[in-house]
């Protein structure tokens, strides 16, 4: 089994970090919601993601948003 790696979002590399997350990263958000990221335009923004988890809001499973880095608790792929 592969070995899920941890991303650092916090502190002065962490907005680097975010803009080269890749395609297929697992992020918690803040609202505990977890989605996949799908497409990085790698501007330090935001990415799109699909949730796979919404504890408020179960809908929203299987649907497309962007969310900006701000949003998210840890980035793991």
């Amino acid at each position: 089994m592969a070995e899920t790696k941890g991303y650092d979002l916090t502190g002065k590399g962490g907005i680097q970090a975010w803009s080269s997350l890749p395609e297929g990263t697992k992020l918690t958000l803040l609202n505990g919601a977890v989605g996949e990221i799908i497409a990085n335009p790698h501007d330090g923004g935001w990415v799109l993601i699909k949730f796979q988890e919404h504890p408020h809001d179960p809908s929203k499973v299987g649907q497309e948003e962007y969310v900006f880095f701000n949003e998210v608790q840890t980035a793991a792929g």
